[in-house]
């Protein structure tokens, strides 16, 4: 029974050894799979981006040029949270039609401010796949470090001699047989 009882601290330490081992060799493996949304960044196209804001731009220049006031130099951007963005709250009702030339241009800046709406709405599509990139990128940072801290614990343990000893001698006794190596 004291044999028993003297080796309990070994047993407990190699599975404590053998359970590290195995969740670093989890993490590893789960570092070197390729990730479907790793591959998002290859989607984001910053030349697409410029050129929905030009469009944008000269859509809001017509518009004015067409109200007979003056367009902004700057764009005005309006900053929503993406959360509570809904397309439908921003719809104008639609106004009865006028006669003659009027009601030509109502409906051309009826269908700029539709496109204006796409734009905006590809806009924030856009800066919603950057932050799924982000999150990602600061994700795998973390996996990274804790890979690493955790090697580092484990190659110190393993420098300690007595330490050392046990992980052998439970490898020992845990391993395969020398007979069937």
């Amino acid at each position: 029974m004291a044999g028993i009882l003297q080796l309990l601290p070994f047993l407990i330490f190699g599975f404590v050894v053998i359970s590290v081992i195995r969740n670093a060799m989890k993490v590893a493996r789960k570092i070197s799979e390729p990730t479907t949304v790793a591959r998002s960044p290859a989607n984001f196209d910053p030349a697409e981006s410029e050129r929905t804001r030009r469009i944008q731009e000269e859509i809001r220049r017509k518009i004015a040029e067409r109200r007979g006031t003056v367009a902004p130099a700057e764009p005005v951007r309006r900053i929503e949270p993406v959360a509570e963005w809904n397309p439908e709250r921003e719809i104008p009702q639609a106004e009865p039609p006028l006669t003659g030339s009027t009601e030509a241009v109502l409906e051309r800046q009826q269908q700029l401010a539709d496109q204006m709406r796409a734009l905006e709405t590809a806009r924030l599509m856009e800066q919603r796949k950057a932050a799924v990139v982000a999150a990602t990128a600061q994700n795998e940072t973390e996996r990274v470090a804790a890979v690493v801290a955790m090697r580092g614990a484990l190659l110190a343990d393993l420098r300690n001699p007595p330490t050392a000893r046990r992980a052998m001698l439970l490898r020992e006794i845990l391993d395969r047989p020398v007979a069937l190596r």
